[in-house]
């Protein structure tokens, strides 16, 4: 487990001499503040700055950020390698960030996770735009030639003989072709890293972004809004409230806005569209609906850019379900006084097959890594017209311009039945293939009880 941290810091910004590149803002935080972050978040104790510029703006700042790791120092160039010597064992393991980048997580993730004491990440030119890599780190490793990836392990040990080559940026790359000669270093290829994520539902480009200026931090605030867009969307989330999404986030992320404030106010908004369906204020309630639908994508993705990802901000998806089965119980209060009890079994029909749903759609992803909506061309594309709140919502449209929201009300009762049993059909189908293909005692009993 990597431990200790140690960060060549204070270049300034390319267009701007006043300011560290360190301190541009990306997402809405400071780089520096995104780096103490992630490796508070992975476990680092100790983080060394090394530097001869900057030093107050770097200590002012890092004072004022919530989360860092417990202790946190700045060094001059010439004290610095005695300082970093000064608690180091053999036990340790460093981990170096080069300043002035945006690092994907997972490059630093997967560097961490190799058994190799000393892991050096590096990437061809193939990987990244070329203007990009022009401002990377050219190596000569092992006779290969790449750019390193702004991120290295180094053990305990290998940090004893290379401390005082590691005391300023001038000396990066001899530093780090330097590390490649120890015997317990691995060279490791980011292209190796799976793209895919499962909490995505897509493959998701890794984030490698130098950032020299101001403007880089815009650039490089689009590409974590990128980085947190999800796939295989509805219809109204894809065609509709993702680009609204990315607006809002885009402009609200440099101001003092939590993502659990964004939640708490969109569970009221819904509390409040609730008691409208249920005084029978149905338009008004329908419009309030489509806005919260907009409005339940910018917490998630605030928190992903602004790296705010919080345990209470986990119960935002309970939050939706209580709000969203709290509208079908309410648009059934409003229609009961007009018809009876007929609206209430259906707004608990609903939800009884809409929870059944979910069940069942949870123990396939625990099964097979992947959600329903996300295993096969099929299931992507009945993703964008599924039964789902969004999808629910913008059904009820046309029946309310006419008047007829109890017919409205019926269409997606229906709509949700059916989906239910659309997904159930394809799990048992992904099921049956995925068993197949991993448990040769499943094959010989599915063979001997065939009835067809």
């Amino acid at each position: 487990m990597v431990n200790k941290a140690i960060i060549l810091t204070g270049q300034e910004s390319e267009t701007e001499s006043t300011l560290a590149r360190n301190l541009i803002p990306v997402g809405g935080i400071t780089l520096l503040e995104r780096q103490l972050k992630t490796l508070e978040k992975i476990g680092v104790r100790e983080v060394h700055l090394v530097t001869d510029w900057f030093v107050a703006e770097l200590e002012k700042e890092i004072l004022s950020y919530p989360r860092k790791p417990e202790a946190v120092h700045i060094h001059r160039t010439k004290e610095a390698p005695g300082k970093i010597l000064e608690g180091n064992t053999e036990q340790d393991s460093w981990l170096l960030l080069e300043e002035g980048v945006l690092v994907d997580d997972r490059i630093i993730t997967s560097v961490i996770e190799k058994n190799a004491g000393t892991v050096i990440a590096v990437m061809n030119r193939e990987d990244f735009q070329n203007n990009q890599l022009s401002y990377g780190i050219p190596l000569s490793l092992r006779g290969q030639n790449s750019v390193f990836a702004s991120v290295a392990k180094i053990s305990g040990q290998t940090m004893q003989t290379h401390a005082e080559k590691l005391n300023s940026l001038e000396h990066l790359k001899e530093a780090v072709e330097s590390l490649s000669n120890s015997n317990d270093c691995e060279i490791f290829e980011i292209s190796s890293i799976p793209l895919y994520l499962p909490n995505r539902r897509r493959d998701v480009d890794l984030i490698w972004l130098p950032v020299m200026r101001p403007k880089d931090g815009v650039k490089g605030t689009e590409a974590l809004l990128n980085n947190a867009q999800k796939g295989t969307l509805d219809w109204p989330a894809w065609f509709i409230h993702r680009p609204i999404e990315n607006w809002i986030v885009k402009h609200i992320c440099n101001l003092p806005i939590t993502p659990n404030q964004v939640t708490v106010v969109t569970g009221i908004l819904g509390l409040y569209i609730m008691y409208l369906f249920a005084t029978g204020n149905m338009a008004l309630g329908l419009a309030g609906a489509l806005a919260v639908g907009v409005l339940d994508g910018v917490d998630g993705k605030l928190a992903r850019t602004k790296m705010q990802q919080t345990k209470i901000g986990e119960l935002e998806h309970l939050v939706d379900k209580v709000v969203e089965y709290g509208w079908y119980f309410a648009i059934a209060a409003a229609l009961s006084t007009t018809y009876g009890y007929a609206p209430w079994v259906m707004a608990a029909t609903l939800v009884l097959f809409h929870l059944a749903d979910e069940v069942q759609s949870e123990f396939f992803r625990r099964m097979s890594d992947r959600q329903i909506c996300d295993t096969g061309k099929f299931d992507r594309r009945f993703r964008m017209i599924g039964g789902r709140r969004n999808t629910q919502m913008w059904a009820l449209i046309p029946f309310g311009i006419f008047g007829a929201w109890y017919a409205g009300f019926i269409f997606i009762c229906c709509y949700g039945i059916i989906t239910f049993f659309v997904h159930q059909a394809r799990i048992i189908y992904h099921a049956k293939n995925l068993m197949e293909a991993s448990s040769e005692i499943f094959v010989e009993n599915f063979r001997k009880t065939k009835i067809f």
